[in-house]
C-alpha cells in the first residue's frame, strides 16, 4: 500500500469509526487545552522573565565617581571598545540653569554627555547640539516647565549660557536623562582629559550573560580605589530572575510530562479497545495481504487524523481559557507533541493487533 493510499484509507476508517475517533480527538483536545492553560501560562511567565533579563535595565552598570578626575573620557572610550559592552555614556556633574530670557523661574540641570549619546536619547524636535559650541537639547517634557513653547532660546547659569537647539526623549534605561539638559563637549581628548571628568558613567552589557564580565572589565579600566566609586548593578536581581526562570521551566516540563503521560495512557486504552472491537475487520485486512507494518501504520495514521482534529480544538479551547495566549512557538510545539504522543501510544495496541493470527481472529470474531 502506498503512502497516499494508506492516508486515504486512514481517513475513511476514521470517519467510519466515529465513536473511537471522537474519543481520541477529545483526549488530545483535553491534553492540548490543559497544557496551554497550565504550562502555557508558565511559558508566558518564563518568556517575560527572559525579556526582563535581556532588557537594557538588567544589563546596565552605573558607576559614580565620588571625586574629580577619576573617570576620564579616555576611560569611557576604553569601556565602549570592550567586546562585552553594547554602549556606554557618561555625564559630568550637572549645573542648575534657568531660562535666560526670563532670568529666573524653574531650573533644569545641565550636563555634558560623552559616548553613545545618540543611542541613549531620541531627538524629537530640532537638531543635535554641535560639539563644543555651547548648545543643549532639552527633555521634551521640560519645555513648558521652563516657559518654552519651542526648543529655542537659551539657558543661563553663573555666567554661562547654552543655546537650546532641540528636544529629546530618553530611551530605556536612561529615563533619568529626562531631567537633564544635555550638551556635547568639544571633541579634543587632550582638552577633555585636562579639564573635564565624567561624574557618572552608564555601561550597558551586550547580554545578560556578559553583565558580570562587563562589570569587572569596566572597573578594571578605572584607576581608582573602590572607596572612590559608587557602583550600582542589578546583578543580584538578574541572578534571582535567572533562578526563578529555571525553576519555572523545570516545573513546567514536569507538568507537561505528566499531561503527556496521562494522555498517552488514555489514548492507548481507547486504541486497544478499538482494535479489539474491530479485530474481525483488521483480521480481514491481514488475510487480504496487508503486512504487519502496513496494519500498524494504518492504525497509527487513523489516530493521527483524530489527534490532529483534537489538537486544533484543544488550541482553540486553550486560547479561550487563557485570553493572553501562550507564545505561538510553544502552542505549535504542544499541539505537535500531543499528536506525536498519541501516535506513539497507539503503536503497542496496533502491533498487538497486527501480530495476531488472522485466521484465528476470523474464526473467533
Amino acid at each position: 500500500m502506498t503512502t497516499w493510499g494508506l492516508l486515504r484509507e486512514a481517513w475513511r476508517s476514521a470517519r467510519s469509526a466515529s465513536v473511537p475517533s471522537a474519543l481520541l480527538a477529545l483526549v488530545v483536545a483535553l491534553m492540548t487545552a490543559a497544557a496551554l492553560a497550565t504550562v502555557g501560562r508558565q511559558a508566558q511567565v518564563e518568556a517575560r522573565f527572559r525579556a526582563e533579563l535581556e532588557s537594557p535595565a538588567a544589563r546596565t552598570l552605573t558607576v559614580t565617581a565620588l571625586g574629580d578626575a577619576l573617570i576620564t573620557p579616555a576611560v569611557l572610550d576604553g569601556v565602549r571598545s570592550l567586546d562585552v559592552t553594547e554602549l556606554a555614556v557618561g555625564t559630568t556633574t550637572p549645573v542648575d540653569a534657568v531660562n535666560g530670557a526670563l532670568g529666573g523661574g524653574n531650573t533644569v540641570a545641565v550636563a555634558n554627555i560623552f559616548g553613545d549619546h545618540e543611542r541613549s536619547v531620541r531627538l524629537v524636535r530640532g537638531r543635535w547640539p554641535q560639539p563644543g559650541r555651547g548648545e543643549v537639547i532639552l527633555p521634551a517634557g521640560q519645555l513648558a516647565r521652563l516657559g518654552l513653547a519651542e526648543p529655542s532660546g537659551y539657558l543661563a547659569a553663573a555666567g554661562q549660557q547654552w543655546q537650546v537647539v532641540g528636544a529629546f526623549e530618553a530611551m530605556p534605561p536612561f529615563e533619568h536623562f529626562n531631567q537633564l539638559a544635555l550638551s556635547v563637549p568639544a571633541p579634543s581628548r587632550a582638552e577633555l582629559s585636562a579639564g573635564v571628568s565624567v561624574h557618572r558613567m552608564h555601561v550597558v552589557a551586550s547580554s545578560s550573560a556578559t553583565a558580570e564580565a562587563s562589570r569587572a572589565a569596566t572597573l578594571a579600566l578605572i584607576e581608582a580605589s573602590p572607596e572612590d566609586l559608587r557602583v550600582a548593578a542589578p546583578l543580584a536581581l538578574t541572578k534571582s530572575l535567572r533562578q526563578a526562570s529555571a525553576e519555572i521551566a523545570g516545573f513546567g516540563r514536569s507538568l507537561l510530562l505528566l499531561i503527556l503521560g496521562v494522555g498517552a495512557l488514555m489514548v492507548a486504552v481507547v486504541v486497544l479497545s478499538d482494535v479489539l472491537i474491530r479485530r474481525r475487520d483488521l483480521g480481514r485486512r491481514r488475510t487480504l495481504g496487508i503486512t504487519r507494518l502496513g496494519l500498524v501504520g494504518l492504525v497509527a495514521a487513523r489516530v493521527a487524523v483524530a489527534a490532529g482534529a483534537g489538537a486544533v480544538a484543544g488550541v482553540a479551547a486553550g486560547w479561550a481559557i487563557s485570553p493572553q495566549g501562550a507564545p505561538l512557538g510553544f502552542t505549535v510545539g504542544v499541539a505537535w507533541l500531543n499528536c506525536a504522543t498519541a501516535c506513539l501510544a497507539s503503536l503497542p495496541p496496533a502491533w498487538y493487533a497486527a501480530t495476531r493470527d488472522p485466521v484465528a481472529v476470523m474464526r473467533t470474531a
